[in-house]
This record gives structure tokens, sequence and C-alpha cells, in this order.
């Protein structure tokens, strides 16, 4: 598993209690700079999941990650998520925020 470092400190428990139930996903993305966030923007139509313009993405700000997996597991995992009060949604299955 990769670490939730850089999610902001008070999301971090939060997000390592949703990845102990489906250890069977794979953290793949946490915190992207900005010019990452340029980089992925410029090329989101190669992308098959939606990219959030610079400046308004999450991950910019450590309040977001993406997992990988199984999709009726990052179903359930986002339907989870979200009774906690996070944000996920079934158009961007990879993507968790809060």
């Amino acid at each position: 598993m990769s670490s939730f470092s850089g999610l902001q400190r008070w999301l971090q428990p939060y997000a390592s209690e949703l990845v102990r139930y489906f250890p069977e996903l794979r953290i793949t993305s946490v915190r992207r700079s900005r010019t990452e966030q340029i980089k992925l923007w410029n090329t989101r139509a190669n992308n098959p999941y939606p990219v959030a313009p610079p400046g308004s993405s999450y991950h910019e700000y450590g309040r977001a990650w993406d997992m990988v997996g199984d999709h009726s597991r990052l179903v359930a995992a986002g339907r989870l998520w979200r009774s906690w009060g996070g944000q996920w949604f079934e158009a961007d299955p990879i993507h968790f925020q809060a």
C-alpha cells in the first residue's frame, strides 16, 4: 500500500481506515503538484477518468486520492466512503475526496 502522507493530516486516519476494509485496492495517486495537475489536464483526452482543471483538483490540496482495483470493490469502497461523509461519484470510481 502506498502512503497517505500526502493527505491532510486530519484526513489520513479516515482514508487509512477505508483501505483497511479494502486491502485489495491499490493507492495510485495522493497529492499532486500544480505542475502535475497541468500535465494531467493537458493529456485528459487520453484519460478514461475525469480530470479537474488545475487549481480545482482536491489532489492539489491533499484532500483526495485515487485507488485502482476490481470495479465492484471500488464501488463498495466508494459507497462506504460516502456513508462516512466523504465524496465519491460513480462516474469517477477511482477518486475519493473529502
